[in-house]
């Protein structure tokens, strides 16, 4: 290791440690340190980022309809909860069947339209129940976009990263990198001698 490369990495750890402690890192000190390459797949990735949060803030229609039928099913299911508490029971009962019944509604709409377009799915914080068991608000999947206690989050939410998060990826990377030019691995060559001595020493002991 020389020691243009050791200092080249402790720049990159620096700036990794800054970037990990939520401190601001500007793009000229990381082109400084990155290679051109590294440098443009930094970029790359950011503008995926800003891509996928514009298609985030504009759903599909089928997303938009499917979080206003499941507003409806909170909203008698919560009805029906306070109607309870209440210690009205006939009434609460008849709202819990009406929740139920928009709820299996909901679930066919949403089988529908994934079996129509399965990368739909990436929408949604879980799969639907296959045998529809669970019609309740806290059972029902979630639009990952939804504001709801009850989303478990997901989908494109698990590729969705900050700025701050691409950084870190591309400083990761680039040493990554610089460690795999200063630790070399075996050549072709010296594998195909060690097998060849492995072959011998097994073959000595038959």
């Amino acid at each position: 290791m020389d020691k243009q490369s050791e200092k080249k990495r402790a720049k990159l750890k620096g700036l990794k440690h800054k970037l990990e402690s939520d401190l601001h890192v500007q793009n000229h000190q990381l082109k400084r340190w990155l290679s051109d390459g590294e440098f443009k797949e930094m970029e790359d990735d950011w503008k995926f980022q800003q891509s996928l949060r514009d298609d985030l803030s504009s759903p599909p229609e089928e997303i938009t309809e499917y979080k206003k039928r499941l507003h409806k099913v909170n909203l008698l299911y919560s009805r029906a909860e306070n109607y309870s508490q209440q210690k009205r029971t006939a009434t609460a009962e008849d709202m819990y069947h009406q929740s139920e019944v928009l709820a299996e509604e909901l679930i066919e709409f949403l089988h529908e339209f994934l079996q129509t377009d399965q990368s739909l799915q990436m929408w949604f914080d879980r799969l639907p129940d296959e045998n529809n068991r669970g019609l309740t608000p806290e059972s029902l999947p979630q639009a990952i976009t939804s504001r709801s206690r009850y989303n478990q989050g997901g989908g494109y939410l698990v590729i969705k990263k900050s700025n701050r998060e691409v950084k870190i990826d591309a400083v990761e990377r680039a040493i990554t990198a610089l460690d795999a030019i200063d630790n070399p691995g075996p050549t072709v060559s010296e594998v195909a001698a060690n097998s060849a001595r492995l072959r011998a020493m097994l073959k000595s002991q038959e």
